[in-house]
């Protein structure tokens, strides 16, 4: 049977933020945990803002006829803004493929003692096989491992939490004002600087108006459902985890090796899906400077980000996302304001 366009988007838009967004814990201990039960809340302000950029970002495209990050950015911001922001984007969509290999080199050195190198580099070697294929390719793949990590994914996050006897928020004391409001919106903007243009390039598929909310609001839903049920867990956990480049890992390693199987093969896929994601975005943009050689093209993007990824995943994680996600505050206004006013 021939599955929906918009699901297939769906599928596609949700993981993009998977691996960026959830399946280390490490993002949602930064942007969410630290701050208490008021945190799942921000997740929740979170999800809306994915839902609706992306149901805003498919009907633009299909409005007006736009199948490129390119296009969309000249429609919105203009012939002189648009580039620029294209450009900065793009930096930014390089530094989420390299923090994807930094936590693939990372696992590989928490959960199998192997050297952070090895595991940077396999990623990266898969990542090229995908990106040969071009949209195809990112479409099969997600496919393919989509159901796999959300499933898995919901599956840790309530059994471990249930698993635990403490009450949940016992060690949090609470933080009062509206960082916690900030934070969520920051989050949803630096993933969303990476699910736009991935949205975009697949906006082709959106056929109809069906296609663009289902595309949009159910990928923006299930991430969210995936969200708060990861980050159960890490409230239970948190003294212990804090200071962990993957948090999961450690939790998962508390429960046997079949469970500890089972989040590793949700963590890798995750790693491997948003990377190919974030590097497809990047080759898109490239080809519209002029890099008619993919192939060429996508073998120096993986070479240059296993390098890159000895930053260090937490580092990117700290450092860079916020810079991105205020950026991406920008551009959220710009898309929100364009598609309503044109409904």
């Amino acid at each position: 049977m021939k599955l929906d366009n918009g699901l297939k988007i769906a599928v596609v838009y949700g993981s993009v933020f998977l691996g960026a967004g959830f399946a280390s814990g490490r993002e949602l201990i930064q942007y969410f945990v630290g701050f208490g039960r008021i945190g799942m809340w921000g997740l929740i302000v979170s999800g809306v803002l994915f839902a609706l950029v992306g149901w805003a970002v498919l009907s633009i495209c299909r409005r007006e006829e736009i199948s490129s990050y390119g296009g969309l950015m000249r429609h919105l911001l203009g012939d002189r803004l648009g580039p620029i922001m294209e450009g900065l984007v793009a930096g930014f969509l390089f530094c989420l493929f390299t923090a994807m290999l930094a936590g693939a080199g990372a696992t590989a050195y928490q959960a199998f003692y192997l050297p952070f190198s090895a595991g940077a580099l396999l990623v990266g070697l898969i990542v090229f096989a995908i990106l040969c294929f071009g949209l195809d390719g990112i479409v099969k793949v997600n496919l393919f491992l989509a159901p796999l990590m959300l499933l898995g994914g919901i599956f840790i996050g309530i059994y471990s939490f249930l698993a635990y006897t403490a009450p949940v928020f016992a060690s949090f004391g609470g933080r009062f004002g509206l960082a916690w409001l900030l934070s969520a919106v920051v989050y949803g903007s630096y993933n969303l600087v990476t699910g736009v243009p991935v949205l975009a390039a697949t906006s082709k598929l959106a056929e109809t108006k069906r296609d663009t909310l289902i595309g949009g609001l159910l990928g923006g839903g299930v991430i969210t459902i995936l969200g708060l049920a990861m980050s159960l867990p890490l409230f239970l956990y948190y003294a212990d985890i804090i200071s962990l480049e993957i948090p999961f890992l450690h939790i998962a390693s508390g429960y046997g090796n079949l469970f500890s199987i089972l989040y590793l093969t949700v963590l890798i896929s995750a790693l491997l899906t948003t990377a190919a994601c974030n590097a497809f975005a990047v080759l898109q943009w490239l080809e519209g400077r002029g890099y008619k050689n993919k192939v060429k093209a996508a073998a120096v993007l993986c070479i240059l980000g296993v390098l890159a990824a000895h930053i260090g995943f937490s580092n990117i994680v700290i450092f860079v996302y916020p810079i991105f996600g205020f950026l991406g505050l920008f551009k959220i206004i710009v898309i929100l304001l364009n598609g309503w006013k044109k409904k």
